[in-house]
């Protein structure tokens, strides 16, 4: 799928340089010379960022802004806005566009700009921020610890000690990962994350089954999970610091390909 971008700008040279630009590395691009044009084309798309000239005929680029914000003066769409004058970037930056671009510009400043943005927006929409986990351990020494870690890693944490517990909060707070402890007290590990991929709300959640040395090891459960879309198992760690960088390895992976399946890189 490839990411669609709206330009508007009356300058044909420049809208040829960008358009050629960005088709060349997998980009859809739509064209527009004014801001009444691509109010007409954002009638029928919905793009993936519009870059957009200040100075224009018929509607420039601040009375275009003023057309694609909200009632709380929130865009709707991610803006690269292209300008020839540095002051105006000042009046940009209070309405929160998403960047800058000064002309002349290269091609590879473009690429790069664009890049970043549409990460940006990427991970905004299928990670919360700051990212949310839940921690399922029946240990409260190591459930703190553990939660403590991700928490300095910038983590919003939501810490359980038994599995009814976890499935009943998970479902209303929808974190962006679970992970969850095999040898729970009441429900074990593996059965309540079969629970979660049975519900529609959170089956789409990333599971990671992580063992102590002390659980019991299953290894017919451990080998369904490890081949199970979506669920990582972690047999053993030393040390909570194995379970951040593997979850944090993991998340990269799932954003990495979020990015790739939306044609961003």
């Amino acid at each position: 799928m490839k990411a669609k971008i709206l330009v508007i700008d009356d300058e044909p040279e420049i809208v040829e340089i960008v358009k050629v630009r960005l088709e060349a590395n997998q980009y859809e691009v739509i064209t527009a010379h004014n801001g009444l044009e691509g109010l007409e084309k954002l009638k029928k798309i919905s793009p993936d960022l519009i870059i957009l000239d200040l100075y224009m005929p018929k509607m420039g680029g601040v009375e275009f802004y003023q057309h694609i914000c909200d009632s709380k003066l929130k865009l709707k769409y991610p803006v690269l806005v292209l300008t020839a004058r540095i002051n105006m970037e000042k009046l940009f930056r209070e309405f929160n566009v998403n960047g800058f671009l000064h002309k002349p510009f290269k091609g590879e400043r473009l690429l790069e700009e664009v890049r970043t943005i549409l990460c940006q927006e990427v991970r905004k929409r299928i990670f919360k921020t700051p990212r949310e986990i839940a921690i399922v351990e029946n240990n409260a020494d190591e459930l703190s610890r553990i939660s403590s870690l991700f928490t300095a890693d910038n983590y919003k944490v939501m810490g359980f000690g038994d599995g009814a517990t976890a499935i009943e909060k998970i479902s209303n707070d929808l974190p962006d990962l679970a992970l969850i402890q095999l040898g729970l007290s009441d429900i074990a590990g593996d059965l309540v994350i079969l629970r979660l991929g049975q519900m529609a709300k959170t089956k789409h959640i990333p599971c990671v089954l992580y063992l102590h040395d002390n659980d019991k090891h299953d290894k017919a459960v451990i080998d369904h999970f490890s081949g199970k879309t979506g669920v990582w198992v972690i047999k053993e760690y030393d040390k909570p610091e194995e379970l951040l960088m593997a979850v944090n390895k993991i998340l990269g992976e799932i954003e990495q390909k979020e990015l790739e399946h939306r044609g961003v890189v």
